[in-house]
């Protein structure tokens, strides 16, 4: 396997995603909400991000120390931006992996890379497009949040430029699970429709799966990443530990997974 090669592979499918239907089927939804988001967020201000009646719903949503932790200890916009952008991000990450493997395999398209290079190197080469595209967005939206924030929010430049920083980084470390989970699907799957709804529809089974099995269980468990998305907002003072275990833990299983399955498929 050479490093050479990944990089060849990954920036080839990365801008061949950009221009391309691949690409644009996840760059054009994920541009459109977040221009309303962040369109919402400039003009709306911090002072109702942390009015009674904000403070009320995200205390329902989640429970009243959440909502003071990300509403009043740090700057309310990028609060809600880290809220919002974990909560869409199982569903423009199967939009982004969800053509990651399965036309080209379908096609069998492959076996014309196979003469140069291993699976293994187009795998991860795929992996690496699909991440880099999604976390490209991320980043991007970060930077505009951050952006508002620092001229909506009354917080230090500083603070807030920290905030931001590990706000992103978190965002980011939580995309990889889910672009994890959407390899498995794809390598699977012969076209990019058949992918992102097979994927959706797992995605809610092993949700339900889930549910169910934690009225059985003495623990709590999830089986799939947002489970653990709570431990994020960092409430508790090992709950960044729980959290960054737990992802590297889904990503490895899925990505194990996705590989096996890409390894043995007639491509």
């Amino acid at each position: 396997m050479y490093l050479q090669r990944i990089r060849i592979l990954a920036q080839f499918d990365l801008f061949h995603s950009i221009f391309r239907l691949k690409g644009l089927v996840f760059l054009i939804p994920v541009l459109f909400f977040w221009y309303w988001i962040l369109k919402l967020l400039l003009e709306n201000g911090a002072r109702h991000l942390v009015s009674t009646e904000s403070l009320m719903i995200t205390s329902y949503l989640f429970n009243p120390e959440i909502a003071k932790t990300l509403l009043i200890l740090h700057p309310a916009s990028l609060s809600v931006y880290f809220i919002i952008a974990l909560g869409t991000t199982p569903f423009f990450v199967m939009l982004a992996g969800n053509d990651m493997l399965a036309s080209d395999a379908g096609r069998q398209a492959f076996r014309y890379l196979l003469i140069r290079c291993t699976r293994a190197e187009i795998f991860l080469g795929r992996f690496i497009s699909s991440y880099c595209l999604v976390s490209g967005t991320v980043i991007l939206i970060g930077i505009l949040a951050t952006l508002i924030s620092l001229n909506n929010d009354n917080h230090a430049r500083i603070e807030t430029i920290e905030y931001a920083l590990q706000v992103t980084l978190l965002v980011l470390l939580y995309t990889l699970p889910f672009v994890a989970y959407m390899s498995v699907i794809s390598a699977f799957m012969s076209s990019a429709l058949s992918a992102l709804l097979t994927g959706a529809f797992v995605y809610v089974l092993l949700m339900i799966a889930g549910a169910y099995l934690n009225r059985y269980l003495p623990v709590d468990i999830s089986l799939v990443p947002s489970g653990i998305k709570d431990y994020l907002y960092n409430i508790k003072p090992d709950d960044l530990g729980t959290a960054l275990t737990g992802l590297l833990a889904y990503m490895l299983i899925y990505a194990c997974l996705g590989w096996l399955i890409f390894r043995r498929r007639n491509i």
